[in-house]
């Protein structure tokens, strides 16, 4: 963005939750943001429907904070527990007001989430050809270690896949063992690895639903947390995945770890 179009912080910029009010803001920054970031001719219909911010408020509205200067929300931040391992994202601000400190401002209540909650492994994505984004996560203990690769396919439609079920068809007395059993595969991959909430929040706002795969014995060799096409429109959720051969995580961030991808 131009120099030109910058506006000056005037006022002290402070940090306080999230609140449901303030979602159609902080999904409007949060669009127009990454959209001008990446030069889109309409930033602000950026992301189409998906909605990553009310999806990710909605998931643990107490770890999702708001910027705020004059009042106004003007950037926001959302951090995940997963057992031993934290997460967040989007971090987002206005764009004329990038540059300015405010996505330390933003960073300062996550980190405190991940002290409270004893995660040892965090990560999160960000742009790896951004010297300024890779810079301000390195402020906090985080350095660069995988470019990820996004894919697509198109999904056609085939014969059932034996093992398969899906979280969404059992019945509530069947999924908390089915949350004992993906707890249990999770932790193989990385210890103490839990993707609990994102399973249920999927289901509770009406997502997409978790693959499950049986394995041989009484366990799982696989589960996928993945975004149904005929999802409630406008919601989009972070698909995670885990199978029994996975490679654990690789450490980044010291004394806890860290990642950092796209």
């Amino acid at each position: 963005m131009p120099a030109a179009k910058r506006t000056s912080v005037a006022a002290p910029v402070s940090v306080r939750p999230l609140a449901e009010p303030d979602l159609d803001r902080a999904d409007e920054i949060f669009r127009v943001a990454f959209g001008t970031f990446l030069g889109a001719p309409e930033p602000e219909s950026f992301f189409g429907t998906a909605d990553y911010v009310r999806t990710r408020w909605a998931a643990d509205p107490h770890a999702a904070f708001a910027a705020t200067v004059g009042g106004e929300v003007v950037g926001s931040n959302f951090a995940a527990d997963w057992g031993s391992v934290g997460f967040f994202g989007p971090l987002t601000v206005r764009p004329d007001l990038w540059d300015q400190g405010i996505g330390r401002h933003l960073m300062e209540p996550v980190m405190a989430c991940f002290d409270t909650w004893e995660n040892r492994h965090l990560g999160l994505f960000t742009f790896s050809h951004s010297p300024k984004h890779l810079e301000l996560y390195r402020r906090y203990g985080f350095w660069p270690r995988f470019l990820t690769a996004i894919m697509k396919k198109q999904v056609a439609v085939t014969a059932a896949v034996p093992g398969r079920v899906l979280y969404g068809e059992l019945t509530a007395a069947e999924r908390p063992g089915a949350l004992r059993l993906g707890r249990a595969l999770t932790g193989a991959v990385y210890e103490g690895l839990s993707l609990e909430r994102e399973i249920t929040a999927t289901q509770a706002q009406g997502l997409g639903d978790t693959v499950l795969l049986e394995g041989a014995g009484s366990g799982l060799d696989g589960l996928a947390v993945w975004l149904s096409a005929t999802a409630e429109p406008g919601r989009r959720p972070v698909g995670t995945c885990a199978s029994s051969n996975s490679a654990p995580y690789a450490p980044a961030r010291a004394p806890r770890t860290g990642s950092n991808g796209c």
